[in-house]
């Protein structure tokens, strides 16, 4: 058997998704579904999350709304959150979903930029390219660009953003 590498570490991160990822989870009788729009919610499980010791906390983004029956699928907008969030904890890191095939490179580098310095460094990015007609019909597209399409969007729109931070 080959000796354990002592160095790694096991790094935990709290995908906070409204009250979970179960569609009837919101229907709890000690679950208020009006807490999804306030932010003090949002703090207090990062709070929590940071006091557990994870490494962040991760807040996933769609550009569509779902149906009642499903669950409430509509969040607060992730960026302007996780500004919340960063005033009420000091070490987790605050990471979040940004969509390569809707938002575009200059604004997203300086909301990212502005988040980082405001968090003093703690700011993390997952590039999306999105994967519903629904979210792009909200762009008005009668659908999302095919996959390759948006791959080499995505690659180009990281390129553009590093040259943004690096300028």
């Amino acid at each position: 058997m080959a000796p354990q590498d002592r160095s790694r570490k096991l790094h935990f991160n709290a995908f906070i998704h409204g009250f979970g990822h179960h569609n009837a989870a919101w229907r709890q009788a000690a679950t208020n579904p009006r807490e999804r729009l306030g932010v003090d919610y949002y703090q207090q499980l990062a709070q929590v999350a940071e006091r557990g010791l994870f490494d962040a906390v991760f807040l996933a983004d769609g550009h569509a709304v779902g149906d009642v029956e499903n669950g409430p699928l509509w969040n607060l907008e992730p960026l302007t959150l996780l500004s919340a969030k960063a005033g009420h904890t000091d070490k987790i890191g605050l990471i979040c979903t940004i969509s390569a095939s809707f938002y575009q490179p200059f604004p997203t580098a300086r909301m990212l930029a502005s988040l980082d310095h405001i968090s003093g460094g703690r700011v993390g990015w997952n590039v999306v390219t999105s994967m519903f007609d629904a979210e792009a019909k909200n762009y008005g597209m009668p659908a999302l660009p095919p996959h390759q399409q948006r791959y080499e969007r995505a690659e180009e729109f990281i390129a553009v953003a590093h040259g943004l931070w690096d300028s």
